[in-house]
């Protein structure tokens, strides 16, 4: 029997929680009741395990690149821009987020092509050539090298490319894959480039940039009166000279020369050739917007014209460039090729690369330009 007696109370009331945990309804509402809680539990745990998958384990292994059966994710496309973002960093370079990411999607598409296309043509890059080009780009600057012996100079740049590895946070392997493939595609670069010819079609070109709401009217009356009697080359840039000072927009180192580019053949300035190549001198181009600051006009003209003009080693790096750009984008069409680039993959690799911005970098080092595809 259960002793109930009232000058107990404590031990009355432990007596009767005895008596509910014998209960069988209560043991029975006991395990429900545990049960409850664990299947609660189970639950906001596997929601919070599918969300982290959801957000963090799958979109890197979404795929973004495949050219025949080579594939890329977003992951690795994540990777090769903060590689080049930290390599900015750490070597002096420029670095705009905003375009790295779809230039390095379109890099990442044309390197591979290259990687297929190389053996075929008997392109290669060997192990010695990449030490070399890291060599170049991690040997100290030539003010930096003044007094020491060749072996001091070999341990700082072995001790910067160290620090540059640790720096960027990736290690030599990749680091080196990284160079290879800048090295093959400039192979690639210049055996294209080997179709461009030594001499071509030239013209001396200007220009000269209005505000759009500048006085372009009076710009025009002016520019006919001051190229009107020009016949001879140079007094067509003493014309253009003039106008240019007084009217021109454009950079001021741009100004003090008179408007003056150069001599530009077929190609080089591809996205606004339609306006001036076909020009006469002493011809005043139509306006066209400056595609990078709608708010400006930009107008051509040319002094003179020549047929067979010797290419400047410059311009001719230039073409080489463009002929690459020709023929892997002729050679794209020749292959198996899927690359997505939309705004949800920009915002997440964005993102990305915010996160890894806020980590902490050491001094930018400006004594050495970066490689490409750093």
């Amino acid at each position: 029997m259960v002793d109930l007696t009232p000058n107990r109370q404590g031990a009355v009331r432990l007596d009767r929680r005895r008596v509910e945990m014998l209960n069988p309804r209560s043991r029975k509402r006991q395990r429900l009741v545990i049960i409850t809680i664990l299947l609660a539990f189970a639950m906001v745990t596997t929601i919070f395990i599918a969300s982290y998958i959801i957000a963090f384990v799958l979109p890197p292994k979404k795929l973004v690149v495949r050219v025949n059966d080579v594939e890329y994710t977003r992951g690795e496309l994540v990777e090769q821009v903060r590689i080049r973002q930290k390599s900015a960093e750490f070597l002096g370079g420029s670095f705009d987020p905003s375009s790295a990411v779809f230039e390095s999607l379109q890099r990442m598409v044309e390197n591979e092509i290259i990687n297929q296309i190389a053996p075929t043509i008997g392109l290669t890059v060997t192990e010695e050539e990449i030490d070399r080009s890291v060599d170049i780009v991690m040997r100290p600057g030539t003010n930096q090298t003044l007094g020491k012996s060749e072996a001091q100079i070999i341990r700082e740049t072995q001790e910067r490319y160290r620090v540059y590895l640790n720096t960027v946070q990736i290690d030599e392997e990749t680091h080196r894959h990284i160079v290879r493939n800048t090295a093959l595609r400039e192979k690639f670069r210049q055996y294209v480039g080997d179709t461009v010819p030594f001499v071509a079609e030239q013209v001396h070109l200007y220009r000269l940039v209005m505000p759009s709401d500048g006085e372009t009217e009076i710009m025009k009356i002016k520019f006919q009166d001051a190229v009107r009697d020009a016949v001879e080359p140079r007094e067509l840039e003493q014309a253009y000279l003039k106008i240019v000072r007084e009217f021109s927009q454009d950079l001021p180192e741009t100004v003090r020369n008179g408007g003056e580019l150069g001599w530009i053949a077929e190609d080089v300035i591809s996205e606004y050739e339609y306006m001036f190549f076909d020009l006469e001198p002493g011809e005043l181009s139509e306006a066209v917007h400056n595609r990078l600051n709608t708010d400006q006009f930009f107008y051509f003209m040319i002094s003179e014209r020549q047929l067979a003009r010797e290419l400047s080693v410059s311009v001719r790096d230039d073409l080489k460039t463009e002929a690459l750009q020709k023929y892997l984008n002729e050679e794209r069409k020749l292959h198996d090729v899927y690359a997505v680039f939309d705004s949800d993959i920009y915002s997440w690799v964005f993102g990305q690369l915010m996160l890894s911005a806020a980590s902490e970098t050491p001094t930018a080092d400006s004594s050495r330009d970066f490689l490409d595809d750093f």
